[in-house]
This record gives C-alpha cells, structure tokens and sequence, in this order.
C-alpha cells in the first residue's frame, strides 16, 4: 500500500508545482490574497476531513504547535516560491525546491537514528554540483542574485516542512495527521491575512490593495487546484513520514516532483534549458538515485 500512496503523493506535487505557474498575480498583494484563499480552502477541506475521518482527529499540544510551525514554514515556501518563478524559469526554481529534501532527510539521520551511509555523501556532492551549475546557467534562463537568493529561502523553508511533519508524526505515532493539516493551513492563511494587514497600512491611493473578489474571480482554477492539491500531497506525506524512513521517502518524492515538473515545463510551458541548466539538473537526479543506494 505504501507504493502507490508515494506516487499519488508525486503526482500531487507535481499538479501543485504546475498550478502555481497558472497563478495570475503580479504584485505582492495579489500573490498574499491569492495565497491566503487558497490556503483558506485548504484548511476547509482539512477541517471536513477531519470530521470524515475521526481516527486522525486530535489535538494533542505537539499537533498544536507543529500545526502551527508547519503553516508558517508553508506560507513563507509558497511565498518566496512564488517570488522566484515570477524572474526566472520554473525548473529551475522547482529543483531547489525539491532539493530542499536534504533537511529532512538529514534529520532523519540526525534526530531520528535512522543509519547514514557513504551514499549519502556522494549525493551531497553531487548536490553541490548541481547547485554550481543551476546558479551559474547564465543566459535569459538565469534572473541573477534576486532569484537565487528566493530559491535558497524556498529551500530552507521547504526542507523545515518536512522536518516538522516527520516530528509530528513520530511523536503523535501516527496519528492527528489531518489535525495538522488542519491547523498548518489555518496558520498560513493567518500568516497571508497578517501580511496583507501589514501591506494594507502602507499601501495608500493608487497603491491601495486589490480587490479580493477580483483576485479570486481571476484566480479560480488555480487557487482550487492548489488546495487540493496541497493539501493532499501534504496529508500523504505527512501520513508517510510516520511509516518510512525520512532519508528514503523525501529523496524519491522530491527527487520524481523534480523530473516530472521539467517534463512538464518543456511540453507544456515551452521553457527551455541551457546546458548548464540541463547538467545541474542531471547532477541532482543522479544524486537522488545516489541516495537511495
């Protein structure tokens, strides 16, 4: 059973990666409004999953609190992710976001006892390599010191998910998956409506904020795709964590989103990829089958 939950969570992610590209928002108000709707029907569907599935109900203090982290970590993902696709091309940024799979898996090793091995360091340095080679592409493919800079934030505050849910889970054992999801999602939406307070403040005249109607109306598909979507793959993940070694599971999860969004990109998006950008590419992935020795 374990198998296909992985490629339904795969397959997920990679939805979820595409359906960003689709969002239409330009400036920063827009990119928090959209981004707090479509956390906010995230958090909905949790809650109706919730009283579906009553088994993984609860709210223990450590679903509380790594509810809560994982909705901050998520919305601030989201958010530089956004950021970096909006000046530079999807792969890319979506590489670094996959990647970010070194922090849990590493925890894992770390915190959770599970065995490291020389495959482990051979991936790393394939990483490094692939990291030299995707911020140095050159070329219209690369959008300078801005987008790198989104991209390792991405990372950071991607691989923290990861760790969060994995903690959860092990503590929990097992159990309040949906709780999470529950309380992660309405911490994001919290944090997003936070931020636009903040921005409304500031923003005065023409500069006033859009309307959120508007945004939304104009951001349908995608911000309801992005729910479920994320919501799902999170939920899976999640679920998985407790019942897979993290130093495996993140690995092959990340390691397949970052083949199938750059399959995508090039059919669908007519993005293309330097040589560099292709090596680089081409270094993670080996360094994701390294792993997995």
């Amino acid at each position: 059973m374990t198998t296909p939950l992985i490629i339904l969570t795969i397959i997920l992610f990679v939805l979820q990666s595409l359906s960003l590209k689709l969002v239409k928002a330009d400036t920063l108000a827009e990119k928090l409004l959209s981004n707090c709707f479509f956390t906010l029907f995230a958090a909905v569907l949790a809650g109706v999953s919730c009283l579906l599935f009553p088994e993984q109900r609860g709210f223990s203090p450590i679903t509380l609190l790594c509810g809560g982290l994982f909705g901050l970590c998520f919305s601030m993902t989201i958010l530089f992710y956004l950021s970096a696709i909006s000046c530079g091309p999807l792969s890319y940024a979506s590489f670094y976001l996959s990647a970010s799979m070194l922090l849990p898996a590493g925890a894992g090793i770390l915190f959770f006892r599970e065995r490291p091995s020389l495959s482990l360091g051979a991936a790393l340095l394939f990483f490094l390599g692939a990291f030299y080679c995707l911020s140095a592409s050159g070329g219209k493919e690369k959008s300078g010191r801005k987008w790198l800079l989104f991209c390792l934030l991405t990372f950071l505050c991607n691989g923290s998910c990861g760790i969060v849910q994995k903690t959860q889970q092990h503590l929990a054992g097992g159990r309040e998956a949906l709780s999470v999801m529950f309380i992660g999602f309405g911490s994001a939406t919290l944090c997003y409506a936070l931020c636009l307070l903040i921005l409304s403040r500031r923003c005065v005249g023409q500069d006033a904020l859009p309307k959120p109607l508007s945004v939304l109306r104009r951001n349908l598909l995608p911000v309801c795709l992005l729910a479920l979507t994320s919501m799902g793959g999170n939920l899976l993940l999640t679920l998985l964590s407790g019942q897979t070694k993290g130093s495996y599971l993140f690995p092959l999860v990340q390691g397949s989103i970052v083949l199938g969004v750059a399959l995508c990109c090039a059919v669908f998006f007519r993005e293309k990829l330097t040589l560099r950008g292709k090596l680089g590419i081409l270094a993670g992935t080996v360094g994701i089958i390294v792993l997995n020795l």
